[in-house]
């Protein structure tokens, strides 16, 4: 087939040819750009991701105002109930406080050295605590400790029956217990 037969195949059939022509051109854009075709996806799946983030901020955002007073409302509630380590005297007047509340008789009280480790924000205070008093008065202090207005963890109780009665702490009934605890207060360093 020489050129002028192409010439005047292709001016017979014009709309035939330029179509081909297309489908020649597309498949070989196709060809060349299907090794874009996982990059492409990657990069849309990481916008996409992103997007919904954004999205999801916004609508979380919303009552951001009330939340980051409540959470602070929250924060100095929660430094309130914390002790520092440095306070011995403020905080062994926590004990004495309730001694006085629920009529136990503290008979030794010392707080303990820290123990040292992992580098935390919060750690536990350990305190060492014999207390003398009847069972209701022993449980009412274990309850003042659980609930009250500091963060409390026991490590180890001991209950004795019996001893020497005190007057001024012993029941009806004249028995006197002694208790002893070991515990920790939440705190700072």
């Amino acid at each position: 087939m020489t050129s002028a037969e192409l010439t005047a195949l292709v001016k017979k059939q014009p709309i035939g040819f330029a179509c081909g022509a297309v489908c020649l051109v597309c498949a070989g854009l196709l060809y060349f750009r299907s090794g874009e075709i996982g990059e492409s996806q990657k990069d849309y799946d990481a916008k996409s991701a992103e997007s919904a983030r954004i999205l999801a901020n916004v609508s979380n955002s919303k009552n951001l105002p009330e939340q980051l007073a409540e959470i602070q409302t929250l924060a100095k509630e929660l430094d309130s109930r914390l002790i520092r380590a440095g306070q011995l005297a403020v905080n062994l007047q926590f004990f004495y406080k309730l001694e006085a509340e629920t009529g136990v008789k503290l008979i030794d009280v010392r707080q303990n050295n820290p123990v040292k480790g992992a580098k935390t924000l919060f750690t536990g205070i350990p305190f060492s605590l014999s207390v003398q008093g009847s069972y209701t008065q022993l449980l009412a202090f274990l309850h003042r400790l659980e609930d009250g207005s500091r963060f409390c963890h026991f490590t180890n109780i001991s209950l004795n029956a019996g001893g020497s009665p005190d007057a001024s702490v012993a029941s009806p009934s004249g028995e006197s217990m002694t208790m002893t605890l070991n515990l920790e207060l939440l705190g700072l360093p």
